[in-house]
């Protein structure tokens, strides 16, 4: 007989919140997750979908046609919308027949299902893990330190134009399409402020800070974010960018400098406080 986690146990061995968990449940992303009585329980066994294996085959990663194909889509999905790109369009764009763009993609919609899955898989992928936040409690690290180094997402150079576009399509689909409005507020507010309060938990329960309203200063962490990432995809100049690079800065010490730390680290940094 299968052993069984529920999904907040799961949660805590992934390093990721409870609704994150209930997510990949809904989404059959956890293989042998099963739900009863209202609650989700999955395999003691099971894979973690999230974890970067860093293997040969990665996800989301194409090569050749299909590739060709991918990228394609999301440029003129971007540019014209959705529903005024055709499969011809996006074969004509490639350089191949129509026909052929089947041989990787069985319609239009499953382009579209890829495209949100690649954000989804990019935007987890991209951002610190819970041990290089814990090394930082370990190391007594500035508040501010905790905030940039510890929630701040790094996309990777060769993907960074891509995701700007696939935001563009998920913000023209939010209104229209269900699994673009359920990206949206699962991944960019839900899931984006409870990693941030897990996070800010964590530096509680490790002495790092006092007892405050986690969950608030999640609020204005992610709020932050956002601004930046709307900003960011409605193609704004580099002068732009450095303005609301210093702008996020500037909130992010602002809220650091309101994080109440405990005496023993605020003694160990000679007294003084983050």
């Amino acid at each position: 007989m299968f052993a069984y986690k529920t999904a907040e146990e799961k949660a805590t061995e992934w390093g990721v919140t409870i609704r994150h968990i209930q997510y990949l449940c809904r989404t059959g992303k956890i293989e042998g997750a099963e739900k009863r009585a209202g609650a989700w329980f999955i395999p003691d066994e099971a894979s973690n979908p999230l974890k970067n294996t860093r293997g040969k085959d990665k996800p989301f990663e194409f090569i050749g046609t299909k590739k060709s194909i991918f990228d394609n889509a999301i440029k003129l999905f971007t540019q014209k919308g959705y529903e005024n790109v055709s499969i011809n369009d996006i074969a004509d764009s490639v350089g191949i027949r129509q026909s052929a763009v089947y041989n990787h993609f069985s319609s239009k919609q499953e382009i579209l299902d890829t495209i949100y899955g690649f954000y989804y898989h990019h935007w987890i992928l991209n951002r610190p893990n819970m041990d290089y936040l814990e090394t930082l409690l370990k190391n007594n690290s500035k508040a501010i330190d905790i905030i940039t180094k510890g929630f701040l997402y790094n996309f990777e150079e060769d993907i960074l134009e891509q995701m700007s576009d696939v935001v563009k399509i998920i913000m023209q689909r939010v209104s229209v399409d269900p699994k673009a409005t359920g990206l949206f507020q699962k991944l960019l507010l839900e899931e984006g402020i409870d990693f941030v309060e897990n996070g800010l938990n964590r530096a509680i329960e490790t002495g790092r800070f006092r007892t405050f309203d986690t969950h608030i200063v999640s609020v204005l962490i992610n709020c932050a974010r956002l601004y930046r990432l709307l900003w960011w995809i409605t193609g704004p100049s580099d002068e732009i960018i450095k303005k609301l690079e210093k702008e996020e800065m500037a909130v992010y010490e602002l809220i650091s400098s309101f994080l109440p730390g405990t005496s023993a680290c605020q003694e160990k940094a000679g007294g003084s406080s983050d």
